[in-house]
């Protein structure tokens, strides 16, 4: 069986004491500290999730901001090609008619040519139609 004496007394009131010591040198600072160190995690994780936030926040914002300035340069983008088409346009059917007229002339010209060719070997017919004929009889005509 157990005995009970003074002894169990005596260690029973020297653990409270060691108990009372060691909470206010010990248990007490250790918490504290461990608390502290929670609070700053905590502190830290929070401070991350507002700078994700505000990240998030402020990439929206940038892209809401670039669309509005880059929505009047595509609008001018836009009617600078649609100008320089209709431009291109123009240019390229003033080159047809006055290609159209340059080759009007240049055939008129060909005709011409050909008319007064045509009217000088009319006019030469004659003479040489004698002259081939003298040379294939080989006498005058």
């Amino acid at each position: 069986m157990i005995n009970f004496d003074v002894t169990i007394l005596y260690q029973f009131v020297h653990f409270l004491i060691l108990l009372f010591i060691l909470n206010f040198l010990l248990f007490k600072p250790v918490l504290k500290a461990l608390d502290k160190r929670r609070k700053a995690i905590q502190g830290l994780t929070d401070g991350v999730e507002r700078a994700k936030v505000e990240t998030v926040d402020l990439g929206k914002s940038y892209e809401s901001t670039s669309l509005e300035k880059r929505k009047p340069i595509i609008g001018s983008k836009d009617a600078i090609l649609s100008e320089a088409n209709k431009e291109a346009v123009h240019v390229i059917e003033k080159a047809r008619s006055e290609l159209a007229e340059e080759l009007a002339r240049i055939k008129s010209e060909i005709e011409m040519e050909g008319r007064k060719v045509y009217d000088a070997l009319k006019a030469d017919v004659s003479k040489l139609s004698s002259e081939a004929a003298q040379k294939i009889l080989q006498r005058s005509i």
